[in-house]
């Protein structure tokens, strides 16, 4: 495993060298995964461009009245801590909490789970519940893309050969909202997920009455996606038990999962099915919860 260390020191030095190099270079983040695919010889690389010196792309900031913005080299470790994202988007800090273990956590960044693209991306479903936009920047200019855009399949995105992925916009979300993502894994912890599914409710008015709602699935097909018509059954309706288990069943059908080492096709549907029924019931308590809060 040879390659060429490029260390840029800032983001306009970094874009003019993915400008120069292309796909020959590889960027690495956190390198939690590049560095094990390149180890395996999964991947090949002329050069490996390290983004660490990269201080501008480390932050998490509130932008007033419109949401809040992260820096692609967020780690997963700093988003499962932020008072902010736990405030504001607990779902995504849960999603982060659950990516390996601790050392990796503090190593891997919220933009290099987006840029690997796996199918089993755990921070993938509680952006795609908020349309998080996605700044792509490269040496001629910058570019937003929707999150559900992106991906393309199994490792391949619709970045370019000269672009970096530099910051997450997740636009602020109005009224009663509850989310949540659950996980399964083999195990508790340390575990690519089986299944992922973050469900976001949003209510007006009632406490029975579902203005919005949002299913996203990790690991059920060779993107991260929506379960739309799903979201249908629930959306617009007065909530009832009979909704919840139509939803989970709908949603299940639009997923398309294999079978492998970690779990078979049969399976997976299944905890498709139990995950969205207790992710939808969680996100409907806390967005319940919200009114109460605001009470006090």
């Amino acid at each position: 495993m040879r390659f060429e260390l490029l260390q840029p020191k800032n983001l306009s030095e970094a874009l003019e060298m993915k400008k120069a190099y292309g796909e020959r270079a590889k960027v690495l983040a956190g390198g939690t995964d590049l560095l094990v695919l390149l180890k395996d010889r999964k991947l090949k690389a002329e050069a490996v461009m390290s983004l660490r010196r990269l201080r501008e792309l480390n932050f998490i900031r509130v932008e007033d009245g419109k949401g809040v913005r992260l820096g692609a080299l967020v780690t997963h470790g700093d988003a499962a801590a932020s008072p902010i994202i736990q405030g504001r988007f607990p779902d995504l800090a849960e999603a982060c909490s659950q990516v390996g273990a601790v050392q990796i956590q503090n190593l891997a960044t919220v933009g290099g789970n987006l840029c690997n693209a796996s199918p089993a991306a755990d921070a993938a479903p509680p952006l795609l519940l908020t349309d998080a936009l996605l700044t792509l920047a490269s040496a001629t200019g910058e570019r937003a893309v929707p999150i559900q855009d992106f991906f393309l399949g199994p490792r391949q995105t619709v970045l370019r050969a000269d672009e970096i992925l530099k910051d997450i916009f997740i636009p602020e979300v109005p009224g009663r909202r509850g989310a949540t993502y659950l996980k399964l894994g083999r195990r508790q912890a340390m575990e690519i997920a089986i299944v992922g599914v973050g469900v976001a409710i949003h209510l007006n008015g009632s406490d029975q009455q579902i203005a919005d709602c949002r299913i996203a699935m990790g690991s059920v097909a060779p993107i991260p996606l929506r379960a739309r018509r799903g979201e249908q059954v629930l959306r617009s309706q007065t909530i009832k038990d009979e909704l919840i288990e139509e939803a989970a069943e709908v949603a299940a059908e639009e997923a398309s999962p294999i079978s492998d080492v970690r779990g078979s096709r049969s399976y997976r549907l299944d905890m498709i099915r139990v995950l969205c029924r207790r992710a939808a019931r969680e996100a409907l308590a806390r967005a319940q919860r919200k009114k109460q809060e605001g009470s006090k």
